[in-house]
């Protein structure tokens, strides 16, 4: 059973995201963040996750002793990335230990494995009958398997481990857009090129590729561990596609996700990597008070909140840079000016799309203080 402390923080998402907290929530998100500090090789942190949400956990309740962390951006449920991603992004990715030297990072590797022929496969017979045949060249199937069976037999248990530590999670999913899908098994590169070439074959496989998009992300949000989703804007920015590409294949799918989460009284997070100041105003399409973006430090976030008043939520936005090799002061002074800046009603700090694995752990802490002591 949820304690009196764990309640008011789940309250005190839903009042952020209506604009009616009385202070700045705090929102931890640091995925790798928390080996290095806890001295736990990468390799150990990334391929087992009961290290990896024990030392998670350890980290975030290390934080909250010096000062109050409110919620999770995401929840933490050990899932391998090279298991994870390969579902959203189409893509192989390297891990420590295996591929890589025991204490480095993950990696996407960018390569064009979804082939030209693919579009009109979906288009004829459905994404899954492409997805099928990728995936298993993507990922070990056997190990795979056995990270779905842990899910499986240890999900609930993990959620209750952060329940009982009385931290929740505003997101349980994550999703990806077609157009994110797509770019990812096709290379940024190739994708690209396609969406001048062959715009109307995209835009009728995106259009095939939805639905089922929307009912994968409407089924991976569990209400017991966070009562919304990522829907994930990276290579679809404002900042890397034109007007024209971004009005007809990047924000029809995005929205069309958005609203999906919000008709299921779930809460949808826009998660926009990179700048998307040139479509900010689009997000006033997306019922108010019912969603959040979540920036990463590359969004003018003074320029948002004029724009979308109280709208949308804003969950951001210290800059992965400046939490690893900033000093404390230049962080509380980041965070303090923000809150100047923009109020701190319907405003969750947090790390910049996430906290680099080398975040150094004063500034973490200094990040959440400057939040908390603001006045």
């Amino acid at each position: 059973m949820a304690s009196k402390l764990y309640d008011e923080r789940a309250q005190k998402i839903k009042d952020t995201v209506n604009f009616k907290n009385e202070s700045v929530t705090t929102c931890f998100m640091g995925q790798a963040a928390p080996a290095a500090h806890m001295g736990v090789k990468m390799k150990d942190f990334a391929l087992n996750p009961d290290i990896m949400i024990k030392m998670t956990l350890d980290y975030i309740n290390e934080i909250n002793a010096i000062t109050s962390v409110d919620c999770l951006n995401t929840g933490v449920n050990g899932m391998r990335s090279d298991h994870s991603l390969p579902m959203a992004w189409l893509s192989k990715v390297k891990m420590p230990g295996i591929e890589l030297p025991d204490d480095s990072l993950w990696q996407v590797v960018e390569t064009s494995i979804f082939k030209p022929e693919d579009y009109d496969v979906i288009i004829e017979q459905g994404f899954d009958t492409v997805f099928n045949r990728i995936f298993p060249q993507l990922v070990n199937m056997k190990e795979f398997q056995e990270s779905i069976a842990y899910q499986e037999e240890n999900g609930q248990k993990n959620v209750e481990l952060f329940i009982n530590n009385d931290f929740p999670s505003v997101n349980s999913g994550v999703a990806s857009p077609p157009f994110e899908v797509l770019c990812g098994g096709r290379s940024m590169s190739q994708f690209f090129m396609d969406c001048y070439k062959i715009p109307d074959k995209i835009e009728k496989a995106i259009e095939v590729m939805l639905p089922g998009s929307i009912h994968s992300m409407l089924a991976s949000v569990n209400p017991v561990s966070g009562s919304g989703a990522w829907v994930g804007g990276w290579r679809g920015a404002s900042a890397l596609v034109s007007p024209k590409i971004w009005n007809r294949l990047v924000w029809p799918g995005m929205k069309a996700m958005g609203l999906a989460l919000i008709e299921n009284n779930d809460i949808a997070t826009f998660h926009l990597d990179q700048c998307w100041d040139r479509d900010i105003e689009r997000f006033l399409e997306i019922p108010e008070k019912k969603s959040i973006i979540n920036t990463d430090g590359m969004t003018d976030l003074r320029k948002a909140r004029k724009i979308l008043g109280e709208h949308v939520a804003i969950m951001g936005d210290v800059p992965a840079p400046l939490l690893a090799t900033g000093t404390t002061q230049e962080v509380k002074d980041y965070v303090t000016k923000l809150i100047d800046d923009i109020g701190p009603k319907g405003l969750f700090v947090t790390a910049g799309c996430d906290a680099p694995a080398n975040t150094k752990f004063e500034n973490m802490v200094a990040m959440f203080q400057a939040a908390n002591d603001w006045k």
